[in-house]
């Protein structure tokens, strides 16, 4: 789930939409009927109105198409997908406003559940709202928009379309993003995830916290001993937590620097936690035949 105000939801419609536009379209779209909707008690939308806003959201999704109502060309699968969608308001973390959380399931396509994994074709997303400013069903689309951008970008990734990975790193949605991430992690043998590996770098300082935190993870991945410079001129030194990750990504690219960083560390770290995660990302080091051996011993306690 990622927290944007509307105006960002739209700026990064547009900038999605438009980079769609720039690829081919698939040849197969697959047909989606929605079948249940759950408003959760809350304010409500006649179920026909709700549909209707779920049909003009799959303009934002090139391989799904209405059923009963398609005319796009291509082929189209004879199987329909049946779909649920859920939403509800709830109150803001201030008590200001009434933020809308979205949910749309999808069943995937047998062909594509492998790659597409456990999560499948399950999206939330939370629309922020401000206090006064709220619209049912102008915010409903809104949220169904992106969530149809993003059941398209999670498609794009399972059929391995060309330069989707990069596209998708290079978005505005953290939602995006973090499906990019998630993607290049898994598919680390892969030379597109590999291509990515300077673009992962320069996400670890990024503003959102899971899109950071799942950079310095990925990097260990898909980088080399020549992004160590990299995770250390980005990563927050004084943030337990990304430290943390980041002796382990660290020990995972290798090299001599990675060495001199983690003796580094293990000298000067006073923190019980965060000096086990370096001595640990030490002795994995050491075991690297990019070094010489016995070079990473792990150092005697108060050499500062």
């Amino acid at each position: 789930m990622a927290r944007r105000r509307r105006s960002f939801v739209v700026a990064a419609l547009l900038s999605l939409a438009l980079s769609a536009g720039c690829r081919e379209r698939e040849p197969e779209t697959y047909r989606l009927r929605v079948t249940a909707i759950d408003s959760h008690g809350g304010a409500t939308l006649a179920e026909d109105r709700v549909r209707a806003i779920v049909r003009r959201s799959l303009e934002h999704a090139p391989s799904f198409a209405p059923a009963g109502r398609d005319q796009r060309s291509g082929a189209v699968r004879d199987e329909t997908l049946l779909a649920s969608l859920e939403y509800r308001e709830l109150p803001d973390a201030d008590d200001r406003g009434r933020d809308l959380l979205v949910r749309l399931y999808v069943e995937p396509p047998e062909q594509l559940e492998r790659e597409l994994g456990r999560a499948g074709l399950d999206v939330t997303v939370l629309l922020e709202r401000a206090a006064g400013d709220v619209d049912l069903a102008h915010d409903l689309q809104l949220a169904a928009d992106r969530l149809a951008v993003i059941l398209q970008a999670k498609v794009d990734l399972a059929r391995g379309v060309p330069d989707s990975a990069a596209r998708l790193l290079a978005a505005e949605d953290p939602e995006l993003i973090v499906l990019a991430l998630e993607w290049a992690r898994d598919h680390a043998g892969d030379d597109a995830a590999r291509d990515a590996a300077d673009r992962v770098a320069e996400l670890i300082n990024h503003g959102d916290e899971r899109v950071a935190r799942l950079a310095i993870e990925t990097i260990g991945v898909v980088g080399g001993p020549e992004h160590v410079s990299a995770v250390l001129a980005r990563v927050r030194l004084f943030d337990s937590s990304q430290m943390t990750s980041a002796y382990d990504a660290i020990a995972r690219l290798g090299g001599p620097e990675a060495e001199r960083f983690l003796l580094f560390a293990v000298r000067n770290e006073d923190e019980p936690r965060r000096r086990a995660a370096a001595e640990r990302a030490l002795e994995r080091v050491a075991g690297s035949p990019d070094l010489t051996p016995g070079s990473a011993r792990l150092p005697s306690r108060g050499h500062r």
